[in-house]
């Protein structure tokens, strides 16, 4: 068993554990009994580090989006476009892998958002900050923009998780953007600008690397 003393290398094997077993099993089909073997640690030993299981869940989405994020970083020059491209590699992810789609709308279903012990303007600022502050400041954007901007994202995710063969992921990413950029007021050019670079950084990323791979 692992021991509290190994902080940070016991906090990334439980959520590289967790990673594997969403992916796998399913969010709601994983144990704390499967988290624990497949970690090498105690229930506790969890517990010392998450608050919850629902913590573990958010915290495997955003080691997702990092391995994503690496990859873009390995094939795109320009560090501004790297969340954005971790974004759009995780819908591709979703159209074409069943089980990347079934921890998706464990996510949408449950609880749209983990906040931790932050409030959610927060959560929402640092989500635009990440993807889209560099290109636009965020400063006149009002707090409640923020809000309906994540919310209707998160409707749209739950339609094409619950009825995938209704939609093109891809057009309903785009729509997304789109929505965003225009609720946020980045002037058209810009939004188009980001679009078209945006799409010839991803074509430069060779679909393999795209499939989710555990180690």
């Amino acid at each position: 068993m692992a021991n509290y003393g190994n902080g940070s290398n016991t906090r990334e094997a439980i959520v590289q554990a967790c990673a594997e077993l969403f992916y796998e099993k399913g969010f709601h089909e994983t144990s704390f009994s499967d988290i624990c073997a497949r970690a090498h640690v105690n229930r506790g030993t969890i517990y010392y580090h998450f608050p919850s299981k629902d913590a573990l869940r958010y915290e495997v989405q955003w080691e997702y989006m990092i391995r994503n994020k690496h990859i873009a970083e390995h094939y795109c020059p320009d560090s501004r476009y790297h969340y954005i491209l971790a974004m759009c590699m995780l819908w591709h992810q979703i159209h074409r892998d069943p089980k990347m789609l079934r921890f998706l709308l464990s996510c949408c279903i449950d609880c749209p958002v983990y906040t931790g012990k932050k409030d959610m303007s927060h959560f929402y600022f640092t989500a635009y900050e990440a993807m889209w502050g560099q290109f636009w400041e965020k400063k006149n954007i009002p707090e409640l923009t923020f809000a309906s901007i994540y919310g209707y994202i998160m409707s749209c995710l739950r339609m094409l998780c619950e009825a995938p063969e209704k939609f093109d992921p891809m057009i309903l990413y785009e729509h997304c953007v789109e929505t965003s950029l225009q609720a946020w007021r980045v002037p058209p050019e810009l939004a188009e600008s980001i679009a078209l670079q945006t799409a010839d950084y991803f074509s430069q990323i060779p679909p393999e690397e795209i499939t989710v791979v555990f180690p």
